[in-house]
């Protein structure tokens, strides 16, 4: 079952991947409007035989003690070319597919790729979010952009991230004296 936002495929032209992530950029909820969260999932996305085949790996935990509930992995052809700043295309119909086989639905999303911290503010997380129906955030390693001041050497230190001014996302150390996050 793919969702109607998910109709792009290998021959969708770059124009239309664009329109797209700027169509669904207009759906991104910025507030926590989602109650209490009880469940949370991790969301991976890799590749195997040289990209032909997209990997999606779910993981849901029990909040806050983060008891594992549930786990599923989903191997499918890949649909979407490696295209910097679309690679949502690529991972969402996967992802989609995975949390179609989990028994629990999860209160929240913690996604590894960018969200709103994307050239048109629809990185993997918000286009995952939007189309799942579920509250989702992106945890990047490596955000696109990073204008930021500099950050304390504590673990838990954080500064906004901006774009032009705009504030667009959080750059936190997860540990002391180790390169942030």
């Amino acid at each position: 079952m793919h969702h109607p936002l998910l109709t792009l495929t290998q021959t969708a032209t770059l124009e239309a991947a664009v329109a797209l992530q700027q169509e669904l950029r207009t759906l991104v909820v910025m507030e926590d409007d989602f109650g209490e969260v009880q469940t949370v999932a991790g969301v991976d996305v890799g590749f195997e035989e040289d990209d032909r085949i997209a990997c999606a790996a779910i993981a849901v935990l029990r909040f806050p003690d983060l008891t594992l509930q549930e786990s599923v992995v989903i191997r499918r052809p890949t649909t979407f070319p490696y295209v910097p700043g679309l690679l949502a295309l690529r991972e969402v119909p996967v992802v989609m597919e995975a949390l179609a086989e989990l028994k629990t639905k999860p209160d929240l999303l913690l996604c590894d790729g960018n969200g709103y911290i994307h050239p048109r503010r629809c990185g993997f997380a918000c286009h995952l979010g939007i189309v799942s129906d579920l509250p989702s955030i992106g945890v990047a390693k490596t955000p696109y952009l990073r204008e930021h001041e500099p950050l304390a050497e504590q673990r838990g230190a954080w500064q906004p991230i901006r774009d032009n001014g705009e504030v667009i996302g959080a750059i936190v150390r997860t540990q002391a004296n180790v390169k942030p996050q």
